[in-house]
């Protein structure tokens, strides 16, 4: 029996020994303790941090963000970017032609100061070199017309007027100089299409009328509406003085029998003595468009000088000076009794100028 009991303790020291059977309860319990701290526990915390809080790092910083980043700066940023380029392209556009016109307006200005000082010439290369930055300054056709109309060749002069009224049909001077020269070179039915154009309120209508009747005169003539014998037996005899005047508009006589006359399209007065033989007396720059004259006792000439808007005076010696301003297209002049008489077209009214008073 005690053989027995002690093989039964052998045998039971030996599983305790090797781990067959618990030591006690508390050695279960510990286990269960540490594979929740160890296993579970743990686990759940490695998970939480390295795979839940990790992964929803990532996707936040990899994922959103970088794409929400790459959107931004593929799509919408460089879109924007294109978007002012194409604007900054047009500005510059813009900004070169707005110099390219400041530029042409600098040349055309040149041009003028050139005419002034009778440079034609280099007036000339001014007003080129204004079309070659803005090829629609009509103005500057039309001077490089006046140009040529100084120079006598009116066939230059002529198509530079056509230049310009193609650009600015409105631009009646140019019309009217082109009729007069159609006129002047015989073609009276274009000379009254392009007077046909040219309104009732135009400024210088009264010019306008007057080439109007000569043309329409000639034109029935040469037509055969209107036979020359019929003509000349309704009219009074003409003597020509002298001939080849430019618009020659007023008129004067001085003291010595000279006479003076205000060539329009020249801005000359011209001077034609006892023996019809004709000069330029004055050809200044300050004459615009004279019309109407008047001569003082003392043999000075006042001009009403039509597109300049003011009233000049020239001395016997030739000397021309601005001798009353701010005239609104003065049109008739008329001394008498050392008073001034000026029909002031732009207002409607007769303006009066004491001389007595005047040296």
């Amino acid at each position: 029996m005690k053989k027995k009991l002690s093989k039964i303790m052998f045998l039971m020291l030996f599983a305790v020994t090797w781990g067959l059977i618990p030591a006690s309860a508390e050695e279960g319990v510990l286990f269960k303790e540490q594979e929740i701290n160890k296993d579970d526990i743990i686990f759940k915390e490695q998970e939480v941090n390295k795979s839940d809080i990790i992964f929803k790092e990532q996707t936040v910083d990899k994922e959103d963000i970088v794409f929400t980043e790459q959107v931004l700066d593929k799509s919408d940023i460089v879109f924007v970017e294109q978007t002012a380029d194409t604007l900054s392209l047009k500005e510059q556009q813009a900004d070169k032609e707005e110099q390219l016109l400041q530029q042409a307006n600098l040349s055309f200005r040149k041009g003028v100061q050139y005419m002034k000082m009778k440079s034609y010439d280099s007036a000339m290369t001014m007003f080129k070199e204004a079309l070659s930055y803005n090829p629609k300054l009509s103005d500057a056709y039309y001077n490089i017309a006046l140009i040529y109309v100084a120079k006598k060749d009116y066939d230059e002069a002529y198509n530079n007027y056509v230049k310009a009224i193609a650009l600015n049909p409105r631009d009646y001077d140019a019309v009217l100089q082109a009729a007069k020269i159609s006129y002047n070179r015989g073609n009276y039915s274009l000379a009254l299409k392009y007077l046909k154009h040219i309104p009732d309120d135009y400024e210088k209508y009264f010019l306008v009328q007057q080439v109007k009747q000569d043309a329409q005169e000639q034109f029935d003539i040469q037509s055969g509406t209107i036979e020359r014998s019929k003509i000349a037996s309704s009219t009074p005899a003409k003597h020509v003085i002298i001939d080849r005047f430019n618009s020659p508009a007023g008129m004067v006589v001085d003291s010595k029998g000279n006479m003076f006359v205000a060539s329009y399209s020249d801005n000359a007065i011209i001077k034609v003595d006892k023996n019809k033989v004709k000069t330029n007396l004055v050809k200044d720059y300050l004459l615009e468009g004279p019309v109407g004259l008047a001569i003082d006792k003392y043999d000075n000439i006042y001009v009403a000088n039509f597109d300049a808007d003011n009233i000049l005076k020239i001395t016997k010696s030739g000397l021309v000076t601005i001798f009353m301003e701010r005239v609104a297209k003065p049109y008739f002049l008329y001394i008498k009794d050392d008073v001034l008489y000026v029909s002031e077209q732009g207002n409607n009214v007769v303006l009066t100028y004491d001389l007595s008073t005047s040296k």
